[in-house]
Protein backbone atom coordinates (compact mmCIF):
# COMPACT_ATOMS: atom_id res chain seq x y z
CA UNK A 1 0.00 0.00 0.00
CA UNK A 2 1.52 3.39 -1.23
CA UNK A 3 1.70 5.89 1.96
CA UNK A 4 1.55 9.96 1.38
CA UNK A 5 4.12 11.23 3.18
CA UNK A 6 3.72 14.87 4.72
CA UNK A 7 0.45 14.88 2.54
CA UNK A 8 -2.31 15.87 4.69
CA UNK A 9 -5.62 15.81 3.40
CA UNK A 10 -8.48 16.80 5.80
CA UNK A 11 -11.71 15.01 5.51
CA UNK A 12 -14.36 17.92 6.40
CA UNK A 13 -13.44 19.63 2.30
CA UNK A 14 -13.45 19.22 -0.66
CA UNK A 15 -10.66 19.86 -3.56
CA UNK A 16 -10.01 21.13 -6.76
CA UNK A 17 -7.27 18.91 -9.42
CA UNK A 18 -5.62 23.05 -9.08
CA UNK A 19 -4.69 21.83 -5.23
CA UNK A 20 -7.57 24.15 -3.58
CA UNK A 21 -9.40 23.12 -0.74
CA UNK A 22 -12.96 24.31 0.34
CA UNK A 23 -14.60 24.25 3.58
CA UNK A 24 -18.22 24.79 3.69
CA UNK A 25 -19.72 26.18 6.73
CA UNK A 26 -22.84 28.26 7.55
CA UNK A 27 -23.50 29.76 4.22
CA UNK A 28 -19.81 30.55 3.69
CA UNK A 29 -16.74 28.92 1.71
CA UNK A 30 -13.22 29.05 3.39
CA UNK A 31 -10.88 28.68 0.55
CA UNK A 32 -6.91 27.52 0.42
CA UNK A 33 -3.89 25.70 -0.61
CA UNK A 34 -3.36 22.26 -0.07
CA UNK A 35 -0.50 20.75 1.43
CA UNK A 36 0.65 19.25 -1.55
CA UNK A 37 0.62 22.79 -3.19
CA UNK A 38 2.46 24.52 -0.39
CA UNK A 39 5.33 22.38 -0.70
CA UNK A 40 5.41 22.25 -4.66
CA UNK A 41 5.58 26.21 -4.94
CA UNK A 42 8.45 26.25 -2.07
CA UNK A 43 9.33 30.14 -0.36
CA UNK A 44 5.57 31.88 -0.59
CA UNK A 45 6.27 35.62 -1.56
CA UNK A 46 3.42 37.15 -2.42
CA UNK A 47 -0.56 35.89 -2.48
CA UNK A 48 -3.66 38.54 -3.75
CA UNK A 49 -6.61 37.64 -4.11
CA UNK A 50 -9.70 39.88 -5.96
CA UNK A 51 -11.35 42.86 -4.39
CA UNK A 52 -13.88 42.19 -1.40
CA UNK A 53 -17.29 42.04 -2.99
CA UNK A 54 -16.16 39.79 -5.82
CA UNK A 55 -18.57 37.78 -7.72
CA UNK A 56 -17.05 34.78 -8.50
CA UNK A 57 -17.96 31.48 -10.40
CA UNK A 58 -16.77 27.70 -9.72
CA UNK A 59 -13.72 27.66 -11.78
CA UNK A 60 -12.93 31.24 -12.18
CA UNK A 61 -9.26 32.81 -11.24
CA UNK A 62 -9.97 34.56 -7.66
CA UNK A 63 -6.08 35.70 -7.46
CA UNK A 64 -2.45 33.78 -7.78
CA UNK A 65 0.15 32.83 -5.55
CA UNK A 66 3.90 34.19 -6.07
CA UNK A 67 6.87 31.73 -4.72
CA UNK A 68 10.50 31.42 -5.22
CA UNK A 69 9.68 28.81 -7.56
CA UNK A 70 6.26 30.48 -9.93
CA UNK A 71 3.54 31.88 -10.08
CA UNK A 72 0.22 30.04 -10.21
CA UNK A 73 -2.99 31.26 -10.48
CA UNK A 74 -5.73 30.72 -7.30
CA UNK A 75 -9.29 29.17 -8.98
CA UNK A 76 -12.24 29.29 -6.88
CA UNK A 77 -13.34 25.83 -5.64
CA UNK A 78 -17.24 27.20 -5.82
CA UNK A 79 -19.37 30.39 -6.72
CA UNK A 80 -19.78 33.00 -4.14
CA UNK A 81 -18.85 36.43 -3.13
CA UNK A 82 -15.61 37.07 -2.11
CA UNK A 83 -16.58 38.65 1.84
CA UNK A 84 -12.98 38.36 3.60
CA UNK A 85 -9.36 38.02 2.69
CA UNK A 86 -7.37 36.80 5.07
CA UNK A 87 -4.95 39.53 5.89
CA UNK A 88 -3.32 38.34 8.77
CA UNK A 89 -1.08 35.79 6.82
CA UNK A 90 -0.24 38.74 4.45
CA UNK A 91 -2.52 37.83 1.85
CA UNK A 92 -3.69 41.22 0.08
CA UNK A 93 -6.27 42.05 -1.85
CA UNK A 94 -5.80 43.28 -6.07
CA UNK A 95 -4.62 46.79 -6.30
CA UNK A 96 -3.39 47.14 -2.00
CA UNK A 97 -0.01 48.88 -1.74
CA UNK A 98 0.35 46.54 1.45
CA UNK A 99 3.71 44.70 1.91
CA UNK A 100 2.52 40.94 2.70
CA UNK A 101 3.70 40.03 5.96
CA UNK A 102 3.13 36.34 7.90
CA UNK A 103 2.85 34.61 4.80
CA UNK A 104 4.57 31.64 6.51
CA UNK A 105 1.48 30.29 8.22
CA UNK A 106 0.17 29.50 4.58
CA UNK A 107 2.79 26.89 4.49
CA UNK A 108 3.14 25.93 8.26
CA UNK A 109 -0.90 25.97 8.41
CA UNK A 110 -2.49 25.90 5.22
CA UNK A 111 -5.75 23.95 6.30
CA UNK A 112 -5.55 25.83 9.42
CA UNK A 113 -4.26 29.65 9.82
CA UNK A 114 -3.06 29.83 6.56
CA UNK A 115 -6.51 30.03 4.69
CA UNK A 116 -6.69 32.65 1.74
CA UNK A 117 -10.25 34.18 1.63
CA UNK A 118 -13.62 33.28 2.52
CA UNK A 119 -16.94 33.04 -0.07
CA UNK A 120 -20.59 34.19 1.06
CA UNK A 121 -21.82 31.14 -1.08
CA UNK A 122 -25.56 30.45 -2.76
CA UNK A 123 -28.05 27.98 -1.66
CA UNK A 124 -26.96 25.65 -4.25
CA UNK A 125 -23.62 25.01 -3.43
CA UNK A 126 -23.83 21.71 -2.60
CA UNK A 127 -24.55 20.81 -6.14
CA UNK A 128 -21.11 22.28 -7.03
CA UNK A 129 -19.47 20.35 -4.97
CA UNK A 130 -20.11 17.19 -6.98
CA UNK A 131 -17.05 19.15 -9.46
CA UNK A 132 -14.80 18.81 -6.47
CA UNK A 133 -12.85 16.12 -5.20
CA UNK A 134 -13.67 14.19 -1.88
CA UNK A 135 -10.36 13.86 0.80
CA UNK A 136 -10.14 10.31 -0.79
CA UNK A 137 -10.49 10.98 -4.65
CA UNK A 138 -7.79 13.97 -3.72
CA UNK A 139 -5.26 11.31 -2.45
CA UNK A 140 -5.56 9.33 -5.27
CA UNK A 141 -5.01 12.23 -7.09
CA UNK A 142 -2.32 13.02 -5.28
CA UNK A 143 -0.63 9.37 -5.57
CA UNK A 144 -0.78 9.67 -9.14
CA UNK A 145 1.69 12.77 -9.43
CA UNK A 146 3.91 10.10 -7.42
Amino acid sequence: MLMMVGHDVPEDRYYTRTHEWVKLEDGKAKIGLTSYAVEELGDITYVEIRPIGTSVNQGDEIGFVESSKTTEKIYSPVSGVISEVNEEVGVVTEGSEEIPMGLEAISEDPYGKGWLAILEVRDDVKEETKNLLSSDEYRKLLEEHH
